[in-house]
């Protein structure tokens, strides 16, 4: 080891130039949460929204949360939209304008149908997957004339 070059030593570092400190490289990181936000919580099901203009009613139907639904072939039926977060489907229901209307709710749980007079988008049982679906029909004759097409009693 007597032949060390004049730039090295035996002890410390490297007396040579320094690397680049700018390597050409961008690295980014993302971003994570707003920490004063509220935590992710699960959809608790598919809300598809679809309008029946010759009947004039209105229905959300109720999905499995991971459903992937494809919009009505039915020519009588149009979608108004597809939503996975309940303040979406209050949303699109104010837009549809169902404020006044009957409400018929089909609870899967107890095979039953439920009816209310006077229904909003804000009503508490919209958003509950248990309803699987629910109509939205302007008076009383076009309540007995859902219902008497449905295989469920009326509650």
């Amino acid at each position: 080891m007597t032949d060390l070059p004049d730039d090295l030593t035996s002890v410390g570092r490297h007396h040579g130039n320094d690397p680049p400190t700018d390597t050409g490289q961008e690295v980014r990181s993302p971003e994570g949460p707003d920490p004063g936000s509220k935590p992710a919580t699960p959809a608790p099901a598919l809300f598809q929204v679809v309008r029946q203009p010759d009947a004039n009613r209105v229905q959300i139907r109720v999905h499995s949360a991971r459903a992937n639904i494809s919009p009505p072939e039915d020519e009588d039926t149009e979608e108004i939209g597809q939503y996975r977060s309940v303040d979406d489907l209050r949303a699109a229901l104010s837009n549809a304008d169902v404020d006044g209307r009957i409400a018929i709710f089909e609870d899967a749980e107890s095979d039953t149908v439920l009816t209310d007079a006077d229904a909003s988008p804000d009503h508490p049982w919209i958003g509950q997957p248990r309803y699987e679906r629910i109509t939205f029909v302007p008076d009383e004759g076009d309540v007995s004339d859902y219902v008497s097409g449905l295989d469920r009693p009326l509650a």
